[in-house]
């Protein structure tokens, strides 16, 4: 009998057992809190750490319920509960070796209907598009459960953590229970659950969070927690984070009237500035393609990731700014370069065999990494097309951050030794012709007001923490108040020039504003 899900499953189950020890401790925190379950619910048991657990600590216990998909952890989990022996005779166990997307908990909640009962456990840390790239049938049945439709699918936000799934399942089956909550996930899945309370659907109560080091807990390098939560009696909007090892109050994030922020007391600080940006935030390009598409030059040579000279009009090469290029506030050289065969995402590239002959032949000779790229984006499109491109690619200034940093530093980017640089799709970034205006956006956007009210609605632990909507969020006129043209380093005229240029494009997002509602 295998106690362990052997390597090549352990991803499509989503398994990181919980050790002893912290299952114990996680069960004293809740005792302490003054919960005294009788009857104990967890959806995915495995090899029962969690039950043994809540056994050893609570003295009120009737009933258990565990589900489990891997017969071998059920198997494991009875023989500890043999060894616990006379102390259970009182207890009656229901033990389901099922799936828990097709689990039926109707059998379940008739069994607890005026009991106190504690759903605890530790969901599977994957997502629904991990197990589908795996070809795993461990998946719920498909349904479009974040109800996200057109790009937002295509692009990721349709994929969820399995975890999330399970909650939310248990959240509407026990209702109008008196259910206390205390799984153990990702960060990210407990801030989606939180901002699910802008509906209004779940009636949840004493939301906490409490960190814990995943590394030394799981041997894994995500941010994780305790998530603890009454469900009864309550509709709270906010979450309080404690550290789980001293128990210490960090802060709160969660809903300030109608927006979802990082941390509730920096937000209410800087709030003035949560509003639209005056200007569009654009991701960089995106080829899907660097071993052909990225280029670095040695000894005056264009070399491709190949290792291959590349001999090309030097037309259709740009310099490239990545993620690891956005540093200080004035980006002045790049390591990389691009080859760009389109102005606009529906420009035809056959036109390039023409005006470019070798460009579009050394496209041709690469065509079998360029036409096996996967994204859905490159369907019925141009054949050797990119993403995320457009005028504002080609503007002579841009104010770029990096969307893959734990940190908000803006960087400016001109054009480097005569030519426009671009950055790819790991950036973000606003386009500019004005120097003065490019400037002075960027000042706004390092101020330390605007760096304060980012800091207050980013969420660090995301895969990726900052992204357009985030950006979209800043409000550049607040701040400009505080800023003058000698701060700026810029002349009384172009600081004028300047904020005349945004507060008109502000105007223009309230006039739209207006039109809409």
């Amino acid at each position: 009998m295998s106690e362990f899900i052997i390597n090549d499953k352990r991803d499509e189950y989503g398994d990181w057992q919980t050790n002893l020890p912290l299952a114990i401790s996680i069960c004293e925190h809740i005792k302490s809190q003054g919960v005294r379950p009788q009857v104990i619910i967890e959806p995915t048991c495995g090899q029962g750490n969690f039950i043994v657990a809540a056994l050893l600590t609570f003295n009120t216990i009737e009933d258990v319920y565990g589900i489990e998909i891997y017969k071998p952890y059920l198997d494991v989990l009875n023989g500890k509960l043999q060894k616990l022996g006379k102390s259970l005779d009182n207890i009656n166990f229901h033990f389901y070796h099922e799936n828990i997307f097709d689990f039926d908990f109707n059998q379940i909640t008739e069994n607890t209907k005026g009991r106190v009962v504690l759903a605890i456990g530790n969901p599977p840390w994957v997502t629904n598009s991990k197990l589908s790239e795996i070809g795993s049938d461990n998946l719920p049945i498909k349904t479009n459960f974040k109800k996200v439709k057109g790009v937002e699918a295509i692009t990721g936000k349709g994929n969820f953590d399995i975890a999330e799934y399970i909650c939310i399942q248990l959240i509407e089956k026990f209702s109008a229970e008196n259910v206390y909550f205390a799984f153990l996930l990702k960060n990210s899945v407990i801030k989606n659950l939180v901002y699910e309370q802008k509906t209004g659907k779940a009636s949840l109560s004493a939301i906490s969070q409490y960190n814990i080091d995943a590394q030394k807990e799981f041997n894994v390098s995500v941010s994780a927690a305790l998530l603890t939560m009454h469900l009864f009696g309550g509709h709270e909007r906010c979450c309080r984070v404690f550290d789980f090892y001293t128990k210490n109050l960090l802060y709160s994030f969660g809903w300030v009237k109608d927006k979802f922020v990082a941390n509730v007391d920096n937000y209410v600080k800087t709030q003035i500035i949560d509003g639209v940006s005056p200007f569009i935030w654009r991701s960089g390009l995106k080829h899907d393609c660097s071993k052909v598409m990225e280029l670095s030059k040695d000894n005056g040579q264009y070399v491709n990731a190949l290792g291959e000279i590349v001999d090309i009009e030097d037309d259709v090469i740009y310099p490239l700014i990545k993620s690891s290029d956005v540093k200080g506030e004035v980006i002045s050289h790049t390591r990389k370069y691009v080859i760009v065969t389109q102005h606009n995402t529906n420009e035809d590239t056959k036109l390039m065999k023409e005006k470019y002959p070798k460009a579009y032949q050394y496209l041709i000779n690469h065509a079998g990494y360029l036409d096996n790229r996967k994204s859905i984006i490159y369907k019925d499109r141009p054949r050797f097309c990119m993403f995320g491109i457009g005028d504002y690619t080609f503007k002579k200034h841009k104010v770029i951050i990096s969307g893959l940093y734990k940190q908000t530093n803006f960087a400016l980017v001109s054009d480097i030794n005569g030519k426009t640089a671009v950055c790819d799709d790991t950036c973000y970034m606003l386009g500019f012709d004005d120097y003065d205006v490019a400037w002075l956006t960027l000042r706004i956007l390092n101020s330390m007001p605007v760096q304060d009210f980012v800091n207050s609605i980013c969420f660090y632990d995301a895969k990726r923490a900052i992204n357009k909507d985030l950006l979209m969020r800043i409000n550049f006129l607040p701040a400009i108040n505080l800023l003058d043209s000698n701060t700026l380093d810029l002349t009384k005229d172009g600081y004028e020039r300047a904020t005349k240029n945004i507060i008109q494009h502000s105007n223009a997002v309230m006039a739209q504003q207006y039109i809409d509602i």
